[in-house]
């Protein structure tokens, strides 16, 4: 006979050993992301809750948005389940949702916007190689690592299932975006000669964090004709100030960040040339405008209307330096950048993992 552990209270459903059975209902119910799900036994999910110093019914968000749904660890630890991680990557989970709680997040804006916002997570720490969180080549996408996978796909499980987050009903996002399905990696620390992002955020060096992004979706950009960094980055700055860009549309200089990924190689020249990232983040905020006549003589009107032109009539997308964040990972191909752009009125908010 199987006798259910106490601690675990949620809802038993039966359902015939058979794993196209979980996907069929999955799909049926609406809590499934259209991918095949591995089933949340109690087994599974004692599994989990034992990787994670809080009790099973602890509460990681009060109210997650859109529908103000509570997320206990032992909800969290089944959506965790059926994404595929393994037990050691939960408290990244946890870790992510608690920053996507914070205020700044705007997680119901986020949640609800016509736009195809979605969280992206960049981690920091020892445990990226033992869990398999992308930081080299592929690491957005295709490089298979299980942290990288599963961790950003139960954070988007929860959103969905605890959440209430769905396409069309909840949210309003005409098209979405890939990352939707969930997207995690982490910094190449190793191979920046900078700060790393947790560090430049507070925290100590080598301690375990997770930064959530409110991305808007993946900007590949590619450079073969440079020679000087400077020229360099001040046209990853042009880039980051494309004329439709969410950071356009408000008046005032909305206050969310651009993460901009570098890759290996070139981070290692731009440290030469930038010893200090904030040098960087000068450079490339001073490539971040366009002029106002780049505009349709109506938008023009608008942008003068909402102050967002100055004495020289440049327009600039970003509220300063300290809005462009660079990250390094990504493979030795050199040649590539990718910019995370923000969807405005959210900023990144960091969590330390608790173990």
């Amino acid at each position: 006979m199987n006798v259910r552990n106490d601690k675990l209270i949620s809802d038993v459903i039966e359902i015939e050993n058979d794993p196209w059975a979980l996907y069929e209902l999955s799909m049926e119910q609406k809590w499934g992301d259209g991918v095949p799900l591995l089933p949340p036994t109690d087994a599974r999910i004692e599994a989990m809750l034992a990787a994670t110093p809080l009790k099973s019914s602890d509460i990681v968000v009060e109210e997650m948005p859109p529908r103000h749904g509570t997320a206990t660890v032992e909800l969290v630890a089944i959506n965790a389940v059926m994404a595929g991680c393994e037990p050691r990557a939960l408290p990244l989970v946890i870790a992510a949702l608690q920053a996507i709680d914070q205020p700044g997040y705007n997680g119901f804006g986020l949640s609800t916007t016509t736009g195809p916002v979605t969280p992206m997570l960049i981690v920091n720490g020892p445990t990226r190689d033992e869990l398999g969180i992308d930081y080299r080549a592929g690491c957005l996408g295709g490089a298979a690592g299980r942290g990288s996978m599963t961790i950003g796909r139960a954070v988007a499980l929860c959103l969905r299932n605890i959440g209430g987050l769905r396409a069309g009903d909840s949210s309003r996002t005409v098209y979405g975006q890939p990352a939707r399905f969930g997207l995690c990696f982490a910094e190449w620390e190793e191979r920046s000669d900078w700060p790393v992002l947790a560090t430049r955020r507070g925290f100590k060096p080598g301690e375990e964090v997770v930064t959530v992004h409110g991305g808007m979706g993946t900007m590949p950009i590619c450079d073969v004709n440079s020679e000087s960094d400077h020229d360099r980055a001040y046209l990853i700055g042009k880039c980051i100030a494309h004329p439709l860009h969410n950071m356009y549309i408000t008046g005032m200089q909305p206050p969310g960040e651009v993460v901009v990924l570098i890759n290996p190689v070139w981070a290692e020249r731009f440290a030469k040339t930038f010893p200090n990232i904030e040098s960087l983040q000068e450079c490339l905020h001073e490539g971040a405008w366009q002029p106002i006549d780049m505009w349709p003589e109506p938008a023009q009107k608008l942008l003068h209307e909402r102050k967002r032109v100055d004495s020289r009539g440049r327009v600039y997308a970003m509220m300063g330096p300290h809005k462009i964040v660079p990250v390094v990972c990504g493979g030795l191909g050199n040649l590539h950048a990718t910019l995370l752009t923000s969807w405005g009125e959210s900023e990144m908010q960091s969590m330390a993992v608790r173990r």
